[in-house]
């Protein structure tokens, strides 16, 4: 399953101080906060382990199809490899590991989270509209399984996940999408998807 999560650097610097009284203690682990600390670049680190558990958190949500419901210290982050634009790792979620994969930017972070390496993630990020992220997923999913992109509505099911539906019952949930700030983003995967999933 798939889960991804962008953050706008420059808005997240402006709005949230991760120095405030309690903060670090209340998102991450104190390993985590080890490595959030003793980084040259902490600010970045604190975004980057945050997008990391944001986008193990929805794959793992989706899953499971859990309501919504995000401890922040139920998942535990590990970094493997780390450059200035680039990271991967693993979350532990509960009794799931989400493997990750992060893009770097001097604007953004974004991290998708896939539970098997290899599930063929395409991730796309953007300065544009929703509604134009949206209807590229739709145009994407439509070439990927034949279908005509006005023939797919995007709807949320009861715990606010979204997911494609489509004639003859189709139902793709094999995609995430967010976003924060002038960035949207999503992660694909067309690789070995049920679309017959029944949603309430």
């Amino acid at each position: 399953m798939i889960g991804n999560d962008v953050v706008d650097l420059e808005l997240a610097a402006r709005q949230s101080n991760w120095r405030r009284k309690g903060f670090l203690d209340r998102v991450f682990s104190p390993a985590e906060q080890s490595c959030i600390l003793t980084s040259t670049r902490p600010g970045l680190m604190v975004w980057l382990l945050w997008s990391m558990k944001e986008a193990a958190y929805k794959a793992h949500q989706r899953e499971h199809n859990l309501a919504p419901r995000l401890n922040w210290l139920a998942q535990r982050c590990e970094l493997t490899e780390f450059t200035s634009t680039s990271a991967f790792g693993r979350v532990k979620v509960e009794n799931s590991a989400y493997f990750t994969s992060s893009e770097i930017t001097s604007g953004f972070v974004h991290t998708s989270a896939e539970k098997n390496r290899g599930s063929g993630v395409k991730n796309a990020i953007f300065e544009a509209s929703p509604s134009e992220v949206k209807a590229q997923l739709k145009q994407l999913v439509s070439e990927g399984f034949k279908m005509k992109p006005e023939q797919l509505q995007l709807k949320k099911d009861r715990f606010g996940m979204p997911f494609l539906t489509g004639k003859k019952g189709f139902c793709f949930r094999h995609f995430s999408l967010s976003g924060h700030g002038k960035f949207y983003a999503y992660s694909l995967s067309l690789i070995n998807c049920e679309t017959t999933v029944k949603h309430s």
